[in-house]
């Protein structure tokens, strides 16, 4: 089984290659928005490539609520571990101590949830490309 600190390397790198990507795409389509060409079918990859957001969005979510839930998990586990120490430790000391010990599964949390944030970020400039196409078709017909 891998390491937990691979597990952050390789979703960390998978994230990061899927935003390029989206990115990428995004740029196109905005790059042809801006030059007026293919408006059709810009608007329908614009469509498509929100659809295909939203189902991403949709599993990231789950995702991020089963990493919550091994997060508050092993939280639970630490405080019970440090609650039963040999030794008398104050709350914040065992608060350190938790925070230092699930470090790893907080942070592929705050991977996914800046990868949420990324993609209803997409969503939103697809919405607002597909506003603009609409204006540009409105205008081409006058």
């Amino acid at each position: 089984m891998p390491d937990i600190k691979e597990k952050i390397l390789k979703l960390d790198e998978f994230l990061g290659k899927q935003r390029l990507e989206w990115t990428q795409k995004i740029k196109e389509l905005a790059d042809q928005l801006k030059k007026g060409i293919n408006l059709e079918e810009v608007s329908s990859y614009t469509l498509s490539y929100r659809q295909i957001l939203v189902e991403h969005l949709a599993s990231m979510s789950n995702r991020i609520r089963t990493q919550k839930s091994a997060v508050d998990r092993k939280y639970k586990e630490k405080w019970l571990e440090y609650y039963n120490y040999d030794y008398k430790l104050t709350d914040k000391q065992k608060e350190r101590f938790i925070d230092a010990d699930i470090a790893d599964e907080k942070h592929m949390l705050d991977l996914l949830d800046s990868q949420k944030s990324f993609l209803e970020g997409s969503i939103k400039t697809l919405d607002n490309m597909g506003f603009a196409i609409k204006n540009r078709l409105d205008m081409s017909r006058i």
